[in-house]
């Protein structure tokens, strides 16, 4: 198969790209039934430019407070993946690129997902806990428009240069992130920007049909 010529690292989105959720956050208030009525109203806020995104962040984990980490990491971990995740990151891993994930999601997912499919690194947002019990505070490490810094520090990190990363994302929140890297894979996308500066865009869900669109993997692999 032998190694890529130039490329030496994959940074991935988390939520809709490897998930089949969008959002981890949206996903947990539906489960908790706190969507509908509540935790939308601050999306819809956000949207709207009436809060800030740290406040917005803020409220949502609000609402989860007093409750156990173990309760929502059952959630968590029930999250469905898109088709096709073992394939590619088997691959790419074999291919000898380091694995990275940059999400504004939560560390309970990420986190489970650098183990599972064996990431170098990862990086989301935290929720604060006493004793296993949720503060109702976040630490917010990943702004969702501001990827680029994280992607700056993995450069650090790997001593690699910008241009020898691809980057796979899914949403507005990815496009510092493309703008950053060598190459990039929109894969599933929701967001028209991201798709018109993307190298290759990506319909449908399944993570599999990315590996012969990857510019280094020869036809027939």
């Amino acid at each position: 198969m032998g190694h890529f010529p130039h490329y030496k690292l994959v940074v991935f989105d988390l939520d809709g790209t490897l998930t089949a959720e969008r959002s981890i956050w949206e996903y947990i208030h539906k489960k908790l039934d706190k969507w509908y009525g509540y935790a939308e109203k601050y999306q819809s806020q956000f949207l709207q430019g009436k809060i800030s995104y740290r406040q917005f962040c803020g409220l949502d984990a609000q609402m989860w407070k007093g409750m156990r980490v173990d309760q929502l990491r059952h959630i968590v971990r029930a999250v469905p993946f898109n088709p096709g995740v073992d394939e590619l990151t088997s691959l790419l891993k074999g291919l000898g690129l380091r694995l990275t994930l940059v999400s504004s999601g939560l560390s309970l997912l990420s986190e489970w997902v650098e183990e599972k499919y064996g990431f170098d690194y990862a990086v989301s947002n935290r929720l604060l806990h006493e004793d296993d019990v949720l503060t109702g505070e976040v630490e917010i490490k990943v702004h969702y428009d501001r990827k680029a810094e994280w992607v700056q520090s993995i450069t650090d990190i790997f001593r690699v240069r910008s241009d020898e990363i691809i980057a796979i994302g899914d949403s507005v929140g990815d496009v510092e992130m493309f703008e950053m890297a060598g190459y990039s894979i929109s894969f599933n996308s929701s967001s028209r920007k991201l798709d018109q500066i993307a190298d290759v865009v990506i319909k449908g869900n399944n993570l599999s049909h990315i590996i012969p669109r990857l510019p280094i993997v020869r036809r027939g692999i």
